[in-house]
C-alpha cells in the first residue's frame, strides 16, 4: 500500500486536480466537440476514483508521524497521475531553470519536482504496473483524432545541418520529438532516442587535419548513420563528433540492434587515406507513452547513457532498465 508523509500527500492532492483538469482538456473536450456533447462513462469512473484517492490523501493513518496511504486497488492509477504531473512540472521550470544559475534560486524551482521524484524512487512505483487510461483513439478514428489535436503532431518542413548538407539540421529535433510523442501515444507505441558520439575524434583531428577529416571522413559516417536512420526515423548532426537519432515506433530493443549493425557496418568503411577503423559509443532513451521524462530530460538521458558507453569500453551501447532512468540501471551491450 502506497504510503506518503504530509508534503507529499499535499502535492498529490494538487497533482489529482491538474491530472483531471488535463484529462478535461485533451480528452472530454474533443469528444464532446467531435462527438456532439457525447460524455464518455469512463471518464465518469475515472472522476470517481480520483475523488476517491484524494480523501485518502486527506485522511491521516495516524502513528508517531503524519502518515497518508492509498489503497492498492488505486496504486495503479496513482502511478499514472505522477507520471503525469512529473513530466507536467519539470516541463513547466524547465526555463525558469535556464534563466538563473543561482543555486537557492534552483532549489526553489525544483522544491515540488524533488518531492515527486522521491515517490518516484519508491519502490510501490515500480512494483506497479500503471493504469491504461481512455485515450481520443477510443473513441476517435485515427485521422480525427490527430484533427482534433490541432497540429500538435505535424512534423516541420526538414531542414539540414548547414556545414555538410547530409544529416537533419539540430533545431529540428526538440519539435520532431515532440510530434512524435503525440504521435506514438495516439497509437499506444514507443519513440527511441539514441545519442551518438565518435570515439577518439580528437585524435583523428589531430593526426589527419580537420580539413581532411571534414572531406574524407565524416560525409562518408553521416551518410552510412543516414541510411540506417532511412525509413525508420531521423538522425540529425549535433556537432563535429556528436549525433541524435530519433526512432518512432521502436522499442527498446529494437534501437539497440539498429545502432549494433551501424557499429558493424562502421567496421567495414573503407576511407580514403585512413586506415582506422571508427567507432562510435551510443546511449539509448527509450520514451514510452507514459514515460516520466520532459522532451529535454530525455535527449539528457540518452547523451548520459552515451557517456556511460563511452566509460565502459568504447563502441558500446548502453540504455536504460525499467522506467525509472537512474544511472544505476544503465545496461552495456
Amino acid at each position: 500500500m502506497p504510503e506518503f508523509d504530509a508534503v507529499e500527500a499535499k502535492i498529490l492532492r494538487g497533482a489529482l486536480t491538474r491530472f483531471q483538469q488535463a484529462i478535461e482538456v485533451e480528452l472530454a473536450e474533443p469528444i464532446r466537440t467531435q462527438l456532439r456533447d457525447y460524455r464518455p462513462p469512463e471518464l465518469h469512473e475515472l472522476y470517481q476514483e480520483l475523488t476517491l484517492i484524494g480523501r485518502q490523501l486527506d485522511q491521516p493513518v495516524g502513528g508517531g508521524e503524519t502518515r497518508f496511504s492509498v489503497h492498492d486497488i488505486h496504486a495503479r492509477l496513482l502511478k499514472a497521475v505522477v507520471a503525469h504531473q512529473r513530466r507536467a512540472l519539470a516541463s513547466e521550470i524547465d526555463e525558469p531553470r535556464r534563466r538563473t544559475g543561482h543555486r537557492e534560486a534552483i532549489r526553489y524551482l525544483e522544491k515540488e519536482l524533488r518531492v515527486l521524484d522521491g515517490v518516484v524512487d519508491a519502490p510501490w512505483f515500480s512494483d506497479v504496473v500503471i493504469a491504461r487510461l481512455p485515450r481520443l483513439t477510443d473513441y476517435l478514428s485515427l485521422r480525427f483524432a490527430e484533427q482534433a489535436l490541432g497540429g500538435a503532431q505535424d512534423l516541420a518542413a526538414r531542414v539540414y545541418d548547414e556545414k555538410f548538407n547530409i544529416l537533419e539540421a539540430p533545431a529540428l529535433f526538440a519539435p520532431d520529438l515532440a510530434a512524435y510523442r503525440v504521435r506514438c501515444g495516439l497509437r499506444r507505441v514507443p519513440v527511441c532516442v539514441a545519442f551518438l558520439d565518435i570515439d577518439d575524434f580528437k585524435g583523428f583531428n589531430t593526426r589527419y587535419g580537420e580539413t581532411r577529416v571534414d572531406r574524407d571522413l565524416l560525409p562518408a559516417f553521416m551518410e552510412l548513420l543516414e541510411a540506417h536512420a532511412f525509413v525508420h526515423g531521423h538522425a540529425y548532426r549535433f556537432g563535429g563528433d556528436e549525433y541524435v537519432v530519433l526512432l518512432p515506433n521502436a522499442e527498446r530493443e529494437d534501437a539497440v540492434r539498429l545502432l549494433q549493425r551501424f557499429q558493424s557496418a562502421l567496421r567495414e568503411l573503407v576511407l580514403p587515406g585512413i586506415d582506422e577503423d571508427i567507432t562510435v559509443s551510443a546511449g539509448v532513451c527509450p520514451v514510452g507513452p507514459d514515460c516520466i521524462l520532459t522532451d529535454r530530460e530525455v535527449l539528457e538521458r540518452a547523451n548520459r547513457a552515451k557517456n556511460h558507453a563511452k566509460g565502459q569500453g568504447k563502441d558500446r551501447v548502453a540504455w536504460y532498465r525499467g522506467e525509472i532512468y537512474r544511472d544505476e540501471l544503465l545496461e552495456v551491450g
